[in-house]
C-alpha cells in the first residue's frame, strides 16, 4: 500500500535506537492504561448548589444583550454564582460575550460549525499532498471526532472552543511564504481567551529560528495588542471589584496527566470509549504528531504537548474543559502511524554489523 510522501523521524535509524524507541512506547501505553482511574472525575460544577460555568457565561450574555455594561453583569453574576472576582484574569475577556450579545447564540452556533467545516478543509488541504486517500479519509474523521464535542450547541459558550478551533486552523492554513492568514487566526483566538497566548509565543518563536523576520515581527506585534487589550482588561475589572470580593483559590492542581488525558477524552469522541482505550489512543495520537518530520507537525505537536501539560499542571477538576483547547486535533496523529511503524519496521529489520 501507498503510504504517502510523509517522512517520519525513524528514516535511516538502526535497530538499537528503533527498539529503544518501541520500548518507551509500550512503557507509555501500559502506564496510560493502567492508572487512569487514579486521576479525579472532570465535572463542570463542584456543587449541585452551584452555577455551572455554561449557565454564568448565558447569564453574562443574557445581560449584556439586556442593555448591561458587561463588567458589571459579569461582576454581579460572578458574585451571584460564589465564584471568585480576584486577580482579574478570573473574568473573561469580553470578545466573546459581546459577539454572543450582539449577534444572538444561534447565529454563534452556525458560525462554530461553519469554523469546524473550515478546520476540516484546512487540514485536508494541508494533508492531501503528503497522505494517500484511505490514511486522508482518516485523519478527517479523527479531526471531525475531535470536534465532536464542539457541535453541540451549548459547547461554544466555552471561550475555549472558539480559541480550540481557531488555533488548530491556524496551523493547518499557516504557510511560511504566506503566513498572515494564520497570524489574523491566532490573534482572533487570543482575543478570546488569554489561554491561547502559550500558542501565539510557539509561532513567533518558531519563526525567530526560522530566521523569518517579518513573520517574527507580526506575531510580536500580535502580542503587543493582546498586552495593550489585557491592561485595559485589568483596568476595567478592577472599576467593578469591591474588596470583600472573594480570590480565585489557584490554579497549580497538579492532576497529572492521567487527568489531562481523561479530560481530553471527556470533550472529544473518545468519551465514547473506555476510558483505557482513550488514553492509550491519545498518546499513540501524540506519537504519531511527534514522529512526522515537518514544520506543521511540530506546531500541532507543540499545541497538544503544551496544552496537555497545562491541563496536567494547573487545572481545576471543575476547569477540564481547558482541554479543548487541544480537541480539534488530538486523535488525528493515528492517521500517521503507518508510516512511523513502517520506517521503525525497516530499522528493526537491520542486522546489526559486528565486525571490526
Amino acid at each position: 500500500m501507498d503510504l504517502g510522501a510523509i517522512r517520519t523521524r525513524y528514516e535511516g535509524w538502526s535497530r538499537g535506537p528503533a527498539l529503544a524507541l518501541i520500548a518507551a512506547l509500550i512503557a507509555l501505553l501500559a502506564l496510560a492504561r493502567w492508572s487512569p482511574a487514579s486521576a479525579p472525575a472532570p465535572k463542570v460544577r463542584t456543587s449541585a448548589a452551584q452555577h455551572s460555568d455554561l449557565q454564568l457565561y448565558r447569564d453574562i450574555i443574557a445581560g449584556v444583550h439586556a442593555g448591561g455594561g458587561y463588567y458589571k453583569v459579569a461582576a454581579d453574576e460572578l458574585r451571584k454564582g460564589g465564584y471568585p472576582l480576584k486577580p482579574f484574569f478570573t473574568f473573561r475577556l469580553p470578545t466573546q460575550a459581546l459577539a454572543y450579545a450582539t449577534f444572538g447564540e444561534r447565529t454563534m452556533i452556525v458560525v462554530v460549525w461553519l469554523l469546524c467545516a473550515g478546520l476540516i478543509v484546512a487540514w485536508w488541504q494541508r494533508l492531501k499532498p503528503c497522505l494517500p486517500l484511505p490514511l486522508l479519509a482518516a485523519a478527517m474523521i479523527l479531526i471531525a471526532g475531535g470536534l465532536g464535542g464542539m457541535l453541540q450547541p451549548m459547547t461554544g459558550l466555552f471561550h475555549e472552543s472558539w480559541a480550540a478551533l481557531l488555533l488548530a486552523l491556524m496551523i493547518g492554513i499557516y504557510r511560511p511564504e504566506r503566513a498572515w492568514p494564520a497570524i489574523i487566526a491566532g490573534a482572533a483566538a487570543l482575543m478570546i481567551r488569554e489561554l491561547a497566548l502559550p500558542m501565539i509565543l510557539a509561532m513567533g518563536g518558531l519563526a525567530l529560528i526560522e530566521r523569518r523576520w517579518r513573520e517574527a515581527a507580526a506575531w510580536a506585534a500580535v502580542v503587543a495588542v493582546f498586552a495593550a487589550y489585557m491592561v485595559l482588561h485589568a483596568h476595567w475589572v478592577s472599576e467593578v471589584v469591591r474588596p470583600g470580593d472573594p480570590a480565585s483559590q489557584g490554579w497549580s492542581r497538579m492532576l497529572g496527566a492521567q487527568f489531562a488525558l481523561k479530560s481530553i477524552a471527556k470533550v472529544t469522541f473518545g468519551i465514547r470509549l473506555p476510558e483505557a482505550v482513550a488514553a492509550g489512543l491519545l498518546v499513540l495520537s501524540l506519537f504519531g504528531w511527534v514522529s512526522v518530520r515537518s514544520g506543521w507537525a511540530v506546531r500541532a505537536t507543540l499545541l497538544l504537548a503544551g496544552y496537555g501539560a497545562m491541563v496536567a499542571l494547573f487545572a481545576r477538576a471543575d476547569t477540564f474543559y481547558w482541554a479543548l483547547l487541544a480537541a480539534p486535533l488530538s486523535f488525528a496523529g493515528l492517521a500517521f502511524l503507518p508510516n512511523v511503524f513502517t520506517d521503525l519496521a525497516k530499522a528493526m529489520r537491520k542486522v546489526p554489523n559486528f565486525s571490526r
